[in-house]
């Protein structure tokens, strides 16, 4: 994305009230945008509750530019937060990915919440904000207003982070939201970069091991390097893949998939454990990471098969539970 289209964020805690304004949809025209990087829109949230703590949401709405219409709606509330933060500066298919992955979805206060979104941002202020000379001033009042509802839909004093993210049709393509309507694809083309579409699987937290000698910065990461994590277990998926490379003598060395860097100094790391699971570091200082070669790693997993560690896990649970039973049988006996 060019700097010229970088989000900022609007941190609106405590926002008048005399900011917010009534928000009501009419029927319009579609807007015919000014130039063609106002074409579509993605409004990006982050909100929780600074003195209970008690709720944790957010949501990714993008959105086309001239009509309003939806396209895509990424929306989740959770009362145990136990995913990677969120950044409302990064990019919309970053968020994609981290969202779902906050906590247990708190299905009652989402759906009530999702639906009032729908609500209080309707198709004809979707349109205005996207061509908007003053974008930035437009949010601020939105985002008042989106607080200011939700806070009477919950009962809570909430803090709000928002940014506003412009997209063009190329770029939506690209990832797969849209497709190109110029003709037919070429042989071969027909399918987008699988890497650039929104993922849907396990995400798990990893902690980078700090190699201040021969470590490689984070600024000079690339695709493809093999970092080598330590995974954070106890719970899910990340504790049987924990398990399993402990088991297997295999070290926690994975390449990188997608880098993501944001106006706030957060780094977002994302590695391919497997196809169905991704590996998230999150880093805010320009560290040295230990980088290993294949050669480098004494017994190393490029990627996992989940098979594999499915099958563990079985066995494992197997085991407890025999050695369970055979522990209350010989107490009876």
């Amino acid at each position: 994305m060019p700097d010229s289209q970088e989000p900022k964020t609007i941190n609106t805690a405590g926002a008048g009230e005399e900011e917010s304004l009534s928000l009501t949809d009419s029927p319009s025209p579609a807007i015919q945008p000014k130039n063609d990087a106002k074409q579509y829109g993605v409004l990006k949230c982050y909100f929780h509750t600074p003195k209970r703590g008690d709720i944790w949401g957010a949501f990714c709405f993008l959105f086309d530019g001239r009509t309003g219409e939806s396209l895509e709606n990424v929306f989740w509330v959770t009362r145990s937060l136990v995913g990677p933060a969120i950044d409302v500066n990064a990019q919309w298919r970053t968020l994609n990915k981290l969202i779902p992955q906050m906590g247990t979805y708190e299905k009652f206060l989402g759906d009530k919440l999702s639906i009032l979104l729908v609500e209080v941002f309707p198709s004809g202020i979707r349109a205005e904000l996207c061509q908007s000379d003053d974008v930035q001033e437009q949010l601020k009042v939105i985002s008042a207003e989106i607080r200011n509802s939700f806070e009477r839909a919950t009962h809570c004093f909430l803090e709000f982070q928002m940014a506003f993210e412009h997209m063009t049709e190329e770029e939506l393509a690209h990832s797969g939201v849209l497709q190109k309507e110029s003709g037919p694809a070429a042989p071969g083309t027909d399918k987008t970069d699988a890497g650039e579409k929104s993922f849907i699987g396990t995400l798990i937290n990893c902690l980078p091991v700090i190699d201040p000698v021969h470590g490689k910065a984070v600024s000079d990461l690339q695709n493809g390097d093999m970092v080598e994590v330590k995974i954070q277990g106890g719970v899910g998926a990340g504790e049987l893949i924990y398990k399993f490379l402990e088991s297997t003598s295999q070290d926690a060395v994975f390449p990188i998939e997608s880098i993501e860097r944001t106006d706030s100094e957060k780094t977002y790391i994302f590695l391919k454990v497997s196809d169905e699971v991704k590996g998230l570091i999150t880093v805010t200082k320009d560290l040295r990471l230990r980088v290993l070669d294949i050669k480098g790693a004494k017994k190393t997993s490029v990627t996992i098969n989940m098979d594999n560690v499915v099958l563990f896990g079985v066995f494992a649970a197997a085991t407890v539970v025999i050695a369970f039973v055979a522990r209350y049988f010989f107490r009876s006996v």
